[in-house]
């Protein structure tokens, strides 16, 4: 298998990323465990800058840029946390950043990038339009593409997140991921193959955002018409280039229902007492997919974000 990025590349971007975040905590919950017959191992990425793992995706990619490049300013489409991402680093580095956003968004991810300094455009009915018109800024105005997958030096920072949990885990069964572009999972698929090789990871996607999932069982890349779930960060329609061919290297693929993702942010609440969006959650949620695949296992699954605003989360509580 070639993977889109090297070991090389994961070291470099860990050796970028160390001036400005710290490793996050794994950590091991027995109330947890209890409740799936698993030993579970969180990996807690939702204690990172702007509260999600993106912020090393993002600090990855702008430390990676040359000064001309940042000079011209970053565009980036997204539903949040790739885009606070950015605009953290983009204020840290000085780099200006705008963001383009479907319309309807979480006003709280909006109020956040903002805050970080970003200027915000919406554009379009969901993630993959406000890709487009990010697209278009490029070629408009000059801008640098952020692409939330489609980049190695993206990729390469969610690879330093699996680097910490082989180092931090002295035992491991199997890694379950979420899978929205796919940089989270294929970070996770080529740590393992360099660290510990045969090591079975899982993805698992949103039922009602489904792409990835459905070109991975039909071995085919296909695309959805919608992407209608409140797991924003797994709401895309389509497979992504560079993440595509990796991902087909997955151990097994579940997709969730947003009901099954809600229970998992409940599941996450009762038991370690944190707070995870809907997509910060979904590892969780194809875990307990798995749980009798996975039964007496050690697995790790990550936290990756805890964005969720409070309308939503009233309506997962409730």
């Amino acid at each position: 298998m070639t993977w889109p990025i090297s070991w090389s590349d994961v070291e470099a971007a860990r050796a970028r990323l160390k001036p400005y975040l710290a490793p996050s905590p794994l950590r091991h919950y027995a109330t947890l465990d209890d409740e799936l017959g698993v030993r579970v191992l969180v990996k807690h990425d939702n204690h990172l800058p702007t509260n999600a793992f993106k912020a090393r995706n993002a600090m990855s990619f702008m430390t990676a840029l040359p000064a001309e490049q940042r000079a011209k300013g970053v565009v980036a489409a997204t539903r949040g946390n790739h885009g606070a991402g950015l605009a953290w680093a983009g204020e840290l580095l000085g780099v200006p950043v705008t963001i383009c956003v479907p319309h309807g968004n979480n006003p709280e991810k909006n109020a956040a990038m903002r805050g970080f300094g970003a200027t915000l455009i919406e554009h379009g009915r969901d993630y993959d339009e406000a890709a487009a018109h990010a697209q278009a800024l490029v070629v408009e105005r000059g801008l640098v593409l952020a692409h939330s997958t489609n980049d190695r030096n993206v990729i390469a920072g969610a690879a330093t997140l699996f680097a910490e949990v082989h180092e931090q885990a002295k035992e491991l069964d199997a890694i379950v991921v979420a899978v929205g572009g796919g940089s989270q999972a294929v970070g996770a698929l080529v740590t393992s193959a360099h660290l510990r090789p045969g090591l079975p990871v899982y993805g698992v996607q949103a039922s009602e955002a489904s792409a990835i999932h459905d070109s991975w069982h039909a071995k085919q890349r296909l695309t959805t018409a919608t992407a209608n779930t409140f797991a924003d960060g797994l709401a895309t329609r389509a497979t992504y280039d560079l993440t595509w061919p990796a991902l087909q290297q997955l151990t097994g693929f579940v997709k969730v229902s947003d009901d099954e993702l809600a229970a998992a942010v409940r599941m996450l609440i009762r038991t370690t007492h944190n707070l995870a969006e809907g997509a910060g959650a979904a590892g969780l949620a194809g875990l307990v997919a798995l749980r009798d695949q996975l039964a007496g296992k050690t697995v790790a699954i990550v936290l990756s974000g805890s964005n969720i605003d409070a309308a939503t989360l009233r309506r997962v509580l409730g």
